[in-house]
């Protein structure tokens, strides 16, 4: 029997919406955003709207004007990178 692909993105989005949900009107995701053409691809951009605003969460805290979040498999772990 084959291995199906495993659609992530949609729960990784929804999980990304639900932890940041204090501040929900003070961001604006982008699910899977294209950076150029295919296949050059992004799992997550989120754009912190004022950049006067506090994220309460853990993570959004980091934030910056545009953030980009990628996923790739559970044991991975977050790193941040200034750019």
């Amino acid at each position: 029997m084959e291995k199906g692909k495993i659609q992530w993105h949609p729960g990784f989005v929804a999980a990304m919406n639900l932890e940041f949900m204090e501040n929900r009107d003070d961001l604006e995701f982008e699910s899977e955003h294209n950076l150029n053409r295919k296949p050059l691809e992004i799992d997550l951009l989120v754009i912190k709207k004022e950049s006067d605003v506090q994220i309460a969460n853990e993570i959004g805290a980091f934030f910056r004007g545009h953030n980009i979040i990628e996923y790739k498999s559970p044991e991975d772990h977050l790193e941040l990178e200034w750019g």
